[in-house]
C-alpha cells in the first residue's frame, strides 16, 4: 500500500516538472532588456577604426526596407565605397514577433547584394556569403565584413 502512494507522488512530480518546463519554455520569448547602446557597446569596440562608418536610422529603413516604427534601437554602420560590401546592423525591436520580418528583409538585402557583386567583385561576393544574420529573441545582429565572426562573439558576450 506504501508503496502505491510513493508511485503517485512520484508520477505527479514528472507531470509537473514537465508542465513547468513547457510553461518556461512558451513565455520566455529570449533577447535582452539591455539599451541598443549596451548591447551595440563591445561590438562597435571590436569595430575598426575606418571600417566602417555610422548610419542614420533612416539610412537602415532604406537599405533594409523595414519599418523602423517596429524598432525601439537600431545602430547601424556601412562602408562608404561602393566596392565594399562591409555592414553592420543591430536591431532591438518592440516587439519579437517582428524578428522574422525583419529578418526576411536582411536575407533580401543581401541576395541581392550577392546577385550584383557576384560576377564582378568574387571576394566581396564571398563576404556576403560569409555573413551572420542572428536573431535572439528582440535582438537581431547581422553582419557583413572580414571580421564578422570577431564582432558576433562581442555582440553574443553583450548580451
Amino acid at each position: 500500500m506504501k508503496y502505491k502512494n510513493y508511485l503517485i507522488y512520484e508520477v505527479l512530480c514528472v507531470i509537473f516538472l514537465f508542465v513547468f518546463i513547457i510553461w518556461i519554455c512558451a513565455t520566455h520569448s529570449g533577447g535582452t532588456q539591455k539599451s541598443i547602446e549596451e548591447v551595440s557597446a563591445p561590438v562597435l569596440s571590436a569595430l575598426g577604426q575606418d571600417q566602417m562608418v555610422k548610419k542614420t536610422n533612416a539610412d537602415a529603413g532604406k537599405a533594409f526596407g523595414f519599418d523602423i516604427e517596429k524598432t525601439e534601437g537600431i545602430v547601424y554602420y556601412a562602408n562608404d565605397n561602393v566596392m565594399d560590401v562591409s555592414e553592420m546592423l543591430i536591431v532591438k525591436l518592440n516587439d519579437s514577433n517582428d524578428a522574422n520580418e525583419i529578418k526576411e528583409a536582411i536575407r533580401n538585402r543581401v541576395t541581392d547584394r550577392e546577385n550584383l557583386y557576384k560576377n564582378y567583385a568574387p571576394e566581396q561576393y564571398a563576404l556576403l556569403e560569409d555573413s551572420v544574420i542572428k536573431v535572439n529573441g528582440n535582438i537581431i545582429f547581422y553582419c557583413t565584413a572580414v571580421n564578422s565572426d570577431e564582432l558576433y562573439e562581442a555582440y553574443k558576450k553583450a548580451l
